[in-house]
C-alpha cells in the first residue's frame, strides 16, 4: 500500500543495535521523514521509528529509497509483501524473503520496514544483544501470536527476555476497532481473555494493543512502551 491508497499508511522501521533503558517517545524529522522514536534507544545506536502520514510513501524505491538510506545512515532497507499472517522472516547474509509479517534483523546497516494502516506495529530490541525484530500485528496476526513468535525467535538466537524492550506503534484503538462476534469467538477459542473486548451501543470492539501487551508479558517481556497514538 502506498500514499495514494484510500487509507493513510504508517510505516515503522528498526535496525538491531543495543541501547540503555528508555523513557518517552518524541517526534522528530530527518529529511522528508517525520517519525516518533525513543531518544535513549536512538542514543544507544538503535535506528528506529514510527513514521507519520507527513512522510513520503512507504515504497522506498528509486531516489526516494536512496534519500531514506542517506537520511538514516543505512546500507539497505527490507520491505516485504505483508499477508496478515504470522511468518517472521530472518534477514541475514543475502536472505531477502518476498513475503511475511515480521522481520528479524541481525546484520548491521540493514533496516526492516513494516507498513500499517489500522494494524499495530511492534518493535522488539535487546539492549545487550545485536538483534531486533519488527512485526505487523493485525487481528489475524495477533490471533496467531506473531508477537510471541518474534520473541521466541529472538531468544532462540541469543537475546535475553529480561533485557528486551517492546515498542508499540500507532494503530486503531479500542475506541474505534469494531469487529464481529466471530472474531471474539476465534480469540476466546485460542485462550485470549474476554477483557480484550468491550461492548458499547450494540457494537463489539477489539483492543489490539492490550492483546499484544498480554502476549508480550506472557512471553516474559516486562518493558513495553506504547506511543499512545
Amino acid at each position: 500500500m502506498d500514499k495514494y491508497a484510500r487509507k493513510p499508511v504508517n510505516y515503522s522501521m528498526t535496525d538491531r543495535h543495543g541501547a540503555p533503558a528508555v523513557t518517552g517517545f518524541v517526534r522528530e524529522k530527518k529529511g522528508d521523514w517525520e517519525y516518533y522514536h525513543l531518544p535513549e534507544l536512538t542514543a544507544g545506536g538503535i535506528i528506529h521509528g514510527f513514521f507519520t502520514r507527513k512522510s513520503p510513501s512507504s515504497t522506498l524505491i528509486g531516489r526516494e529509497g536512496e534519500a531514506f538510506l542517506d537520511a538514516f545512515s543505512l546500507n539497505e532497507v527490507v520491505v516485504m509483501h505483508q499477508e496478515h499472517g504470522h511468518e517472521v522472516q530472518v534477514i541475514g547474509n543475502g536472505d531477502r524473503p518476498a513475503c511475511g509479517d515480521g522481520i528479524l534483523l541481525y546484520k548491521r546497516g540493514i533496516a526492516g520496514v513494516i507498513k500499517t494502516a489500522d494494524c499495530l506495529c511492534v518493535i522488539l530490541v535487546d539492549p545487550g544483544f545485536p538483534m531486533a525484530a519488527i512485526v505487523h500485528a493485525g487481528w489475524r496476526g495477533t490471533l496467531q501470536r506473531i508477537t510471541s513468535r518474534a520473541v521466541d525467535m529472538m531468544t532462540e538466537r541469543g537475546a535475553a527476555k529480561q533485557r528486551m524492550v517492546a515498542l508499540m506503534g500507532p494503530s486503531i484503538r479500542n475506541c474505534c476497532y469494531v469487529v464481529g462476534g466471530e472474531v471474539r469467538e476465534a480469540y476466546l477459542s485460542e485462550g485470549f481473555p474476554e477483557s480484550i473486548f468491550s461492548e458499547r451501543n450494540g457494537s463489539l470492539y477489539l483492543d489490539l494493543n492490550k492483546a499484544n501487551a498480554l502476549l508480550l508479558t506472557d512471553a516474559g517481556i516486562e518493558t513495553i512502551h506504547d506511543t499512545g497514538l
